[in-house]
């Protein structure tokens, strides 16, 4: 499979690898066709790099930690903070995302024309009280 990064200007694939630090050749975590699966399915840089870190934290938490020594040589390997790394990274991204591009407030244009003008075939968003209320 393919890895590929120049730099974060040069397309949505290195934006991507870029937020998830993911740019390394000889550390490889994602392939370009991984990748661009994430963009086509999110369709937003930062949603697509905040689930390649979860995916990537996934990858790690299956694997096992090790310890092997040999006389005064020893070698460990924990993958559980690896794992919990790239989900803070992951909360990280969402949280520039939304810093980026804050939700906007929508609102149906009918509801706030008043009840008289409105059409039979647009459904009311006005809340009453005693809306649900059953009376005999």
């Amino acid at each position: 499979m393919a890895f590929t990064y120049v730099d974060p200007t040069s397309g949505t694939r290195d934006q991507i690898r870029f937020l998830i630090q993911d740019t390394d050749t000889t550390d490889q975590h994602l392939q370009d066709a991984e990748i661009n699966y994430l963009y086509t399915t999110w369709g937003n840089v930062y949603s697509a790099a905040a689930y390649a870190a979860e995916i990537i934290a996934a990858k790690y938490s299956h694997k096992t930690n090790y310890s092997r020594s040999i006389g005064d040589l020893s070698i460990s390997e924990s993958y559980a903070e690896s794992a919990t790394q790239f989900r803070e990274l992951a909360r990280s991204i969402r949280t520039q995302e939304l810093d980026l591009f804050p939700p906007t407030p929508k609102i149906n244009a009918s509801a706030i024309v008043s009840t008289e003008d409105r059409t039979q075939t647009v459904f009311s968003t006005e809340f009453r009280t005693g809306l649900h209320d059953y009376t005999v």
